[in-house]
């Protein structure tokens, strides 16, 4: 099982063939892939050339048809039983955020609250993308996302990108507030 991930895309379900050629499309591989079709959804991908098991792995995080695709290298405990995987890597944004906190440090800091940080869009300390900050963390999906931060006592709100099935009530994924039985 070596160069061996599994995936599977959150919030929409799409065919074989589709998944394998958005794949194909998004990651350009330099060898072969191989795509599996198992239970729930899920995926696995077998990669002909080791470089690109480590590109698919560190480069993402990954979204097909404006969802995440999770991946996560092949275990002996993995189950496709799960809904979705535990820990994901997502982009969120932290929009309004004034120009003079645009440091690599408080980048990191803000991240570490949210979840790990995998990577900080360093693009965006000239301004090029915009009014907002962007990084990509790991994350939970059975611990609740925060819907804002606090920075110098003012509430910052937090976008999480092409999750769409966030609860801020109880900050779970999986339904919106008006779906939540703790309502």
């Amino acid at each position: 099982m070596k160069n061996v991930i599994i995936v599977r895309l959150l919030g929409r379900m799409i065919g074989y063939k589709a998944l394998l050629n958005r794949i194909n499309a998004v990651w350009k591989p330099v060898g072969e892939v191989h795509l599996t079709d198992l239970d729930n959804n899920y995926f696995l991908v077998k990669f002909a050339d080791e470089r690109d098991y480590i590109k698919v792995l560190t480069e993402g995080p990954w979204t097909i048809y404006e969802s995440y695709l999770t991946v996560q290298p092949w275990s002996r405990n993995f189950s496709t039983v799960e809904k979705y995987s535990y820990q994901v890597i997502i982009w969120i944004r932290l929009p309004g955020l004034p120009y003079r906190y645009y440091t690599k440090a408080l980048f990191r800091l803000i991240a570490t609250m949210v979840g790990d940080v995998v990577k900080i869009d360093y693009n965006i300390q000239v301004g090029e993308r915009g009014n907002f900050a962007r990084l990509a963390v790991l994350v939970d999906l059975n611990k609740p996302l925060i819907p804002c931060i606090g920075i110098d006592g003012v509430k910052r709100k937090i976008e999480y990108e092409e999750l769409h099935q966030i609860c801020f009530h109880c900050g779970v994924y999986g339904h919106v507030k008006e779906q939540c039985m703790k309502c």
